[in-house]
């Protein structure tokens, strides 16, 4: 066999390595998480995504492909991608929740195989990429992103992340405009699956760029990358107009610049203990109360700098890690503030491939040190983390299995948390009233300026027929500091029902005053005027207000396009009626009243 034959034979059996490779750590990943099949979908989330979404539950059509494109729903987050995903599910297995996990579990699998083909590249190892892809994929921190069909975001934007990576890293290798243009076209889809992915072009330049002249390094990949930073930036603006006007836009107001600053630190070194120690899932994570948790962390990151500043000279694998680490959390460190709950274990799902990448570095740097460069150390450690993380990971797995496995150790992990017990409660909702009551005094209990708890507190005194308590309880609701419209708008229904009316005018009144925008709310108002016993001019024309905002928000309703043309009917304006009548569902137009109006 000559040179050429030799080396044409050396790299088809590299080539036949590598495809084996992918294959298994795809099937061992999918076998990983397929206890998932299993479980249910839960009742954080998943109901406002997909199970109680109309735009979602109905499956994919031109209607629902062109909502997703346009709205973000009440999700506060713009992810195009992943709402067409979740529609293409309900379309081809409608809501059997098997499915659903099945096609998160490929999206995950899919993800860790080509960070095997891009790690193998980076590590100039299969061996060391084999390990750098199953270590990311099973790590415990992976159970809330994969398992949790809500996070479908995470493992779409991760699946595409990598596949713009690998793409342009073939480019780098081989110049060809699709391979880059492939590059760019899975950086979209990435951005649009989760905007937090902004940050791959200075990944892109961290590991194919970056020089000791980072100005210089900067300026020749310019023209590159400069289509990938506009991306970024189309996709960062649009985020952030949606995050401003969404349920979430008014969090960030409540924190000073001081709040903000100390949840860095602790956001950095939160990761990088979840990553050593991933102890049981925990699913809310408060935000610092004191300085004290800021100061911890200042102290775990000073020694560590001049350590990793080291270790980055001596082994390049920690160098792209560090950096990969640092660029990915960004997005997620709270510098920009889109929730309450400002880290989580699903945060991690990409900026845990900076920390896969420093420990397996770490690992070929002290095997390289050795004296006999003997790699079956490094192999064996590698391989018992690799085994302790799975046992751990199928050890937590069952928690996620349904609301009451998952609630019920929320509560023992996290006794602070409000939303669990809440979530717990809603199990016997239906069922066991009193015990469902139970918890959410509960909650109220852990937090009394919730007005979540209270909510619920009231409707399930108002089930067993504790009406008095009902009432009080939606009073407090409205009084507290994080209030919420729903308590004005079933403490009003109820006034109603008393007969309390001397008490709806000032609900009503006090509710629009700090939820001027509240469909449901508006809705409900214009309802009590309209089909109030003895109404005034007044009355009528504010009901007709109430119901044209309302029409405003929601052009469609049926139940605002019948309230509207009620109001002009009772103030003579029957062109006006008809307008609205025509805007009904066919079948409604049908009713022999309605009929009587459009025939005139």
């Amino acid at each position: 066999m000559n040179d050429k034959s030799a080396i044409m034979h050396q790299a088809g059996v590299k080539a036949k390595s590598t495809m084996v490779g992918f294959i298994v750590v795809f099937i061992l990943t999918s076998l990983a998480f397929i206890m998932s099949m299993q479980f249910d979908f839960i009742s954080y989330d998943d109901p406002i995504y997909i199970t109680e979404n109309s735009k979602v539950n109905s499956g994919l059509s031109l209607t629902n492909a062109k909502w997703a494109v346009t709205s973000v729903g009440k999700t506060n987050l713009w992810h195009p991608v992943t709402f067409l995903s979740h529609q293409l599910d309900v379309e081809l297995f409608g809501l059997t929740p098997k499915w659903h996990h099945a096609v998160n579990v490929f999206w995950h699998a899919l993800a860790a195989s080509l960070l095997f083909l891009i790690a193998t590249r980076l590590s100039k190892s299969n061996l060391l990429g084999f390990f750098i892809a199953l270590i990311w994929a099973i790590h415990p921190e992976k159970i809330q992103s994969v398992i949790w069909l809500s996070e479908r975001k995470d493992v779409l934007s991760g699946a595409f992340f990598f596949a713009s990576l690998y793409s342009f890293m073939k480019w780098k290798m081989k110049p060809h405009w699709l391979l880059y243009l492939l590059s760019l076209g899975f950086f979209a889809l990435a951005l649009m699956s989760k905007p937090s992915v902004v940050t791959l072009p200075i990944v892109l330049f961290a590991i194919f760029y970056a020089k000791k002249n980072i100005v210089g390094s900067a300026i020749r990949s310019l023209p590159t990358l400069l289509p990938f930073y506009i991306a970024s930036c189309a996709a960062a603006t649009v985020t952030i107009y949606f995050q401003s006007i969404g349920d979430l836009a008014s969090v960030s107001d409540h924190l000073s610049f001081y709040q903000k600053a100390t949840k860095i630190p602790v956001s950095f070194t939160f990761y990088l203990e979840r990553f050593v120690w991933p102890h049981p899932s925990q699913l809310w994570f408060y935000p610092p109360t004191s300085i004290r948790d800021c100061a911890i962390s200042l102290a775990i990151i000073a020694p560590l700098i001049p350590i990793f500043c080291w270790l980055c000279m001596k082994e390049r694998l920690i160098a792209i890690g560090v950096a990969t680490y640092v660029i990915l959390w960004l997005p997620v460190s709270g510098i920009v503030t889109v929730g309450y709950y400002f880290t989580a274990d699903r945060y991690s799902y990409l900026p845990m491939l900076g920390l896969v990448l420093i420990l397996v570095g770490t690992i070929k740097f002290i095997t390289r040190m050795s004296p006999k460069r003997n790699s079956m150390p490094a192999t064996i450690v590698l391989a018992l983390i690799t085994v302790s993380f799975t046992f751990l990971q199928q050890l937590q797995l069952p928690i996620w299995k349904n609301d009451e496995a998952l609630f019920s150790n929320e509560m023992k992990v996290n006794p602070r948390s409000l939303l669990a017990p809440i979530h717990y409660g809603k199990i016997y909702e239906a069922s066991e009233p009193e015990t469902a009551l139970s918890y959410f005094t509960k909650a109220h209990e852990i937090d009394p300026e919730s007005g979540l708890a209270l909510m619920n507190m009231g409707i399930m005194q108002k089930k067993l027929g504790l009406f008095r308590e009902a009432l009080n309880s939606f009073k407090k609701g409205t009084k507290v500091k994080m209030p919420i419209a729903e308590n004005w708008t079933r403490l009003l229904i109820l006034q109603v029902e008393q007969k309390l009316y001397q008490e709806v005018d000032a609900t009503i009144k006090d509710g629009l005053e700090k939820f001027p925008n509240n469909w449901t709310l508006l809705v409900n108002s214009g309802s009590y005027y309209i089909n109030k016993g003895q109404r005034s001019s007044e009355e009528l024309s504010l009901a007709l207000k109430l119901f044209t905002k309302a029409h405003k928000i929601r052009p469609a309703d049926s139940e605002v396009n019948l309230g509207c043309a009620s109001a002009y009917m009772d103030m003579g304006d029957i062109e006006a009626a008809k307008k609205h009548y025509q805007m009904l569902p066919a079948a409604q137009q049908q009713h022999p009243l309605i009929q009587e109006v459009l025939n005139k």
